[in-house]
């Protein structure tokens, strides 16, 4: 897959699991990290918060990640819906992917109800991916 941003996501003593291994919940985190500085990098945060929510996280564990490993978590949107979009994921070590993943998120006010992606948010976001600021 051809991703335009990378992020750093290094590993922690806590993330290893008994069995020397990177617990697998903890890559839900690394993408977390790289999807904020993400949005970071396209100035796309409120005050430094985001104002969306997760709806949907899919995650295939292909390799084993082991602490002192140079992580990185390479993120793209894929697709703008009208109040959701969808963002993808590589968290590697180098060249080699350890794991891949998907997400589905949604825009929210502040009682967290869904609401459409800002206009600036979607030409941005399009802008940056080469993607159609609305999903046909």
């Amino acid at each position: 897959m051809s991703f335009r941003f990378t992020a750093p996501t290094p590993l922690r003593w806590v993330d290893i699991d008994s069995a020397g291994i990177v617990n697998n919940a903890v890559y839900l985190n690394l993408m977390e990290q790289a999807r904020y500085a993400y949005f970071a990098h396209l100035e796309q945060l409120r005050m430094g918060l985001v104002p969306f929510v997760l709806a949907e996280a899919t995650v295939r564990f292909l390799r084993p990640a082991r602490l002192g490993m140079e992580v990185t978590t390479a993120v793209k949107t894929v697709r703008l819906g009208n109040t959701s979009f969808t963002m993808e994921y590589e968290v590697r070590d180098g060249d080699l992917v350890l794991a891949a993943g998907s997400s589905v998120l949604v825009f929210v006010d502040k009682e967290l109800r869904p609401i459409s992606l800002p206009i600036v948010t979607r030409k941005v976001v399009a802008e940056f991916e080469g993607i159609a600021e609305r999903a046909s």
